[in-house]
């Protein structure tokens, strides 16, 4: 009996040992950084809780601006409308509300002006009070109401050499200065245009320390003129320079298009009235790339039939996923939202209809859930 009892304390004893060492196994701290960057935001907001060493690390402004980064490579979305906003993921079937979270004295109703890294840029309805907000986390900060224009056209991007946020804004419908500040202070700072243009997307692509507008050199009005000029504003620099879009003879049938970030390169995307949708490299030299046949979507499975002949589309942001992939906000008089994964080398095209009663569509936005604090 005293045999059986001093066996089975040996073997408590040795279990507890075993449990200990496991406990105590060491994993350095890069290895544990490299794991956590991977994971989604909205996981990684509850592994704070862990250990000092893992709040430490997640709270850490470079890791969140890499984590950041990353999923904007491995879970991209888009932010489709202006206003009553909803969410599309490149990774999901669905599409819902997103809700940011303003300051306490302020409205909820809202019009989404801009995005960078899940911040959220938005006005006010009720008073014209600017805000960021990140719609994760809930953090919210007020920017200063010194004349903000309501009618502007807005960027919104992360300065490297100072780690902060910054807003560029300029007066439409043209303008020859354009204005700078800096999250968390409370005045602008003005930057001469050098090149005064009409700014015809809603809001810039952000490639590489550089915003890109598509832009016109005089003022459409009543044709829908295809852009003849690119203004770059360079981050770090604070100056302007520009480049022409390809040959406008080529975009003579242009019905619309924006500028994407393809794979790490400058994309612009045109649809025309040749029933094709085409992406142009900027590669040294603009080269056409791909050039798909919008037709293709009649094969796509979709609750509302097309006719061969209708109205081409109109087509809203776009976001690269992958390799070969774009996902695009779709918009025309018989489909009114929908949203198109493509396959630019093969032509598949998966169409998903999207049912929301957002009252206006008209921008769309880049996102992805981050942890990044707007303050």
């Amino acid at each position: 009996m005293e045999k059986k009892r001093a066996a089975m304390m040996e073997t408590a004893e040795l279990r507890k040992k075993r449990a200990q060492e496991k406990v105590g196994v060491h994993i350095p701290g890069d290895i544990i950084s490299e794991i956590l960057l991977r994971l989604p935001a909205r996981i990684l907001g509850k592994f704070r809780c862990v250990s000092k060493s893992w709040l430490s690390i997640t709270t850490n402004t470079v890791f969140v601006r890499a984590n950041a980064q990353h999923n904007l490579i491995t879970r991209p979305s888009l932010i489709i409308g202006d206003r009553q906003p909803y969410l599309a993921s490149a990774n999901a079937a669905s599409v819902f509300p997103i809700r940011l979270q303003p300051m306490e004295t302020m409205s909820e109703n809202y019009f989404v002006m801009a995005s960078c890294d899940g911040l959220v840029c938005a006005r006010s309805l009720q008073d014209s009070q600017h805000f960021i907000s990140n719609p994760l986390t809930g953090q919210s900060i007020a920017l200063p109401l010194d004349n903000i224009y309501l009618t502007c056209k807005l960027g919104f991007y992360f300065h490297r050499s100072t780690s902060k946020y910054r807003l560029i804004r300029f007066k439409v419908p043209m303008t020859h200065e354009s204005e700078v500040l800096v999250v968390g202070e409370r005045s602008w700072r003005s930057i001469p245009v050098s090149i005064p243009a009409f700014f015809d997307c809603e809001c810039p692509l952000e490639l590489s320390g550089k915003l890109y507008w598509l832009a016109h050199t005089r003022r459409k009005i009543i044709c829908k003129l295809p852009p003849d000029i690119i203004v770059i504003f360079d981050e770090e620099e604070e100056v302007y320079s520009a480049i022409c879009p390809p040959p406008t003879k080529k975009l003579q049938k242009y019905l619309g298009g924006n500028l994407v970030n393809f794979n790490g390169e400058l994309g612009l995307w045109v649809v025309g009235l040749n029933v094709t949708i085409d992406l142009w490299i900027m590669d040294t030299f603009w080269i056409k790339r791909y050039s798909v046949n919008y037709a293709c979507i009649h094969k796509c499975p979709s609750p509302f039939k097309i006719k061969a002949r209708s109205r081409p589309w109109i087509l809203g942001g776009a976001i690269s996923i992958r390799d070969e992939e774009l996902l695009v906000h779709l918009s025309t008089i018989i489909a009114p939202h929908s949203l198109a994964r493509w396959n630019l080398k093969s032509g598949a095209c998966v169409l998903q209809h999207l049912v929301y009663k957002s009252s206006t569509f008209r921008s769309t936005f880049p996102y992805t859930e981050t942890l990044t604090n707007p303050q």
